[in-house]
């Protein structure tokens, strides 16, 4: 029997893989009827109707912010809530989207918490009394039926909050892990091939490249002969990207390319054998799980939650320090290490975190209404 399900999501990407995009195509394929509600951005509507030719997207103009949050809005919105859904599903946490859902009738209402882990600035924030996230978060338990967490860390965040813990509900971060394990296997020969995809702005890291590469310029010019360092990725920050890209073609020159936004990762990830994630601060980190299912070898910052995907030296590799990198990259150039073995270990991990199987727990919270 098909669902009438509305997400309401602040900031939609139609042609990026996120969470939210997977557990839309996931409802699709199986039949149920879709409805988002989100923001205008020429940059993305473009790409609804071919990307999403099923579902009814609703893009509302953006009035302005409130902090992080965007506040969109147009009358006819005021028509929305005389319909009735079967599932109210918003996403996330302290923004517009998640207050909005309010306003409409469903038998079931979710919301996506990305409250991080025990301890973290958002928990301490929504639990410090007073304050606007507090206020929020006793909003959420009044009139939400379910609260998904990506991990058993930030479902103890929310049980430690007052959220019942039978209505925490797991639901993974997730890839189209079929997708990325075809593509091909890394080839450590004459060159290796080191990737990064991000956003080019100062949480994704960027910037620890330059030292690292530094580094093995002077302590291992035989690494440096080997290895290529392709960047892919939009430009958030102006200056910043200059000033990083600048430092990264002066020491590199030739091998280093910057490739840009890509419209599909697919495409860069067939181009690497090692995939580096220096990100200061992550949400998800779905980039390390693309890498690890696509069969590449991943070095990445060891920070939640990339540290609950990675076990070092068994499917991947953590750093903390520049030192870490250079020394994991200098035994990979030199195969001093079981490549294929993380490899395949990487693969197998990232397979549990296949949408196709990871949305049907939802789909059963779904059925409920």
């Amino acid at each position: 029997m098909s669902i009438n399900i509305l997400y309401l999501i602040d900031a939609f990407e139609t042609n990026y893989p996120r969470d939210q995009n997977y557990i839309i195509k996931y409802m699709v394929e199986r039949g149920h009827n879709v409805t988002i509600i989100t923001s205008r951005n020429p940059r993305f509507e473009c790409y609804d109707f071919s990307l999403l030719p099923r579902v009814k997207i609703l893009r509302f103009p953006i009035l302005g912010r409130f902090r992080r949050a965007l506040i969109y809005f147009n009358p006819s919105m005021f028509k929305l809530p005389l319909q009735s859904f079967d599932v109210i599903h918003s996403f996330t946490f302290f923004t517009f989207s998640s207050i909005y859902a309010l306003a409409f009738r469903g038998r079931v209402k979710l919301i996506r918490s990305e409250i991080s882990y025990p301890g973290s600035p958002t928990f301490l924030k929504a639990r410090s009394n007073g304050t606007m996230y507090s206020w929020l978060t006793d909003i959420y338990k009044k009139c939400y039926d379910y609260y998904t967490a990506y991990n058993e860390l930030e479902a103890r965040s929310l049980e430690l909050l007052g959220f019942p813990k039978e209505r925490v509900v797991i639901v993974k971060l997730m890839i189209d892990f079929d997708k990325f394990s075809r593509l091909s296997k890394p080839k450590f020969g004459d060159e290796v091939s080191i990737g990064v995809i991000a956003r080019v702005s100062p949480e994704k890291g960027l910037h620890r490249l330059i030292p690292i590469m530094k580094s093995i310029k002077s302590s291992s010019p035989e690494v440096l002969k080997k290895i290529r360092l392709l960047l892919a990725g939009r430009i958030d920050h102006q200056r910043y990207a200059f000033q990083v890209l600048t430092s990264l073609s002066k020491l590199l020159k030739e091998r280093f390319v910057y490739m840009g936004e890509m419209a599909s990762p697919y495409k860069f990830y067939k181009m690497i054998d090692v995939m580096i994630v220096p990100s200061v601060i992550e949400t998800g980190a779905i980039t390390v799980l693309e890498g690890m299912a696509a069969g590449k070898i991943v070095v990445a910052s060891d920070i939640y939650p990339i540290n609950l995907y990675i076990k070092h030296g068994y499917n991947g590799f953590l750093f903390r320090s520049y030192e870490n990198v250079v020394e994991v990259l200098r035994q990979i150039v030199a195969m001093n290490v079981e490549l294929k073995s993380i490899a395949a270990r990487a693969q197998d991990y990232a397979r549990k975190h296949c949408y196709k199987t990871v949305c049907q727990t939802l789909e059963k919270i779904y059925a409920q209404s």
